[in-house]
C-alpha cells in the first residue's frame, strides 16, 4: 500500500508539468488557426515531445515504485549541459520567472536521463514557485575534480537552516511558502541524487533565498553502488 500511495502522489506531481506545457501548446493552436506553417510545425513537434516525456515519466515512476527507488533502469551517457538547456527553456514557458543560465562547462555523466530531467525540472519549478513573484532564478553547471554540480538559486524568503534537511522528505512544505504544491519536489530530487550516487545540498543563495546544489559523479568517476558521494558543497 505504501508503494502504491507513493506512486500515486509522485505521478500526480510529476505529470502536472508536462501536461501544463502540452495544454498551453494546444491552446496556442486553438487561438491561432491561421498560424504560419513553420510555427505550427514547431508547436506540433513540442506536443510530440511532451507526449513522449509523459510516457517516459510514467514508465520511470512505475520502475521506481516497484523497487522503492533502490535501482535505476539501464544507465547511459547523458550530456548534462544539453539536458539543462532544454529544461530551462521549458521552465521559462511555464513560469513568469527570469531564468539565467550563467555559463556552463561541458559535463557528461552516466545515468538515467528521465530521472535526471525529473530532478532538474523540480529544482527549476521549486525555485520559480518559492522565489519572488516575477523574480530571477540563477542556474550554473560546473565540472570540477570528477564532480558535476548543478546549482539553482532563487531570490525568495529561503528556508531556515534547521528546516532544510526536512524539506527533502516527501510531503514536506516550507513554513513560509504560499505557492501551491504537494511537497514532493525536493524529495524527488533527493531520491534521484541518491540513485545517481550524488547528493542534494540546500543552503542560502546570495540573494537570501534558497540555493540548491545537486552534486553528481562525472562519467569517468562513477560512485560505488549504494554509497552516495560526499557533499563538497556543504
Amino acid at each position: 500500500m505504501e508503494a502504491t500511495r507513493r506512486f500515486t502522489a509522485d505521478a500526480g506531481h510529476e505529470l502536472r508539468t508536462p501536461l501544463t506545457s502540452l495544454g498551453m501548446t494546444i491552446e496556442t493552436l486553438q487561438r491561432n488557426p491561421t498560424l504560419p506553417a513553420p510555427q505550427r510545425t514547431r508547436a506540433l513537434e513540442a506536443m510530440g515531445a511532451e507526449h513522449h516525456r509523459i510516457t517516459a515519466l510514467l514508465t520511470g515512476l512505475q520502475t521506481l515504485a516497484r523497487g522503492d527507488a533502490h535501482a535505476l533502469p539501464d544507465r547511459v551517457p547523458v550530456d548534462l549541459g544539453a539536458l539543462l538547456h532544454e529544461a530551462v527553456s521549458h521552465a521559462a514557458r511555464r513560469h513568469p520567472t527570469t531564468y539565467r543560465l550563467n555559463g556552463s562547462t561541458p559535463a557528461t555523466l552516466t545515468g538515467w536521463p528521465v530521472g535526471l530531467r525529473l530532478a532538474v525540472d523540480n529544482l527549476l519549478d521549486n525555485a520559480a514557485l518559492h522565489g519572488r513573484p516575477d523574480g530571477t532564478v540563477d542556474i550554473q553547471l560546473t565540472h570540477e575534480a570528477g564532480t558535476v554540480r548543478i546549482t539553482v538559486s532563487d531570490d525568495g524568503p529561503g528556508i531556515p537552516p534547521d528546516q532544510r534537511h526536512a524539506m527533502k522528505e516527501r510531503f514536506t512544505r516550507g513554513p513560509r511558502t504560499r505557492a501551491p504544491g504537494s511537497g514532493l519536489g525536493l524529495a524527488l530530487v533527493e531520491q534521484q541524487a541518491h540513485l545517481h550516487h550524488g547528493t542534494l545540498h540546500l543552503g542560502q543563495s546570495p540573494a537570501g533565498g534558497l540555493q540548491a546544489t545537486l552534486s553528481l559523479p562525472a562519467a569517468d568517476e562513477p560512485g560505488p553502488p549504494g554509497e552516495p558521494m560526499a557533499d563538497a558543497s556543504s
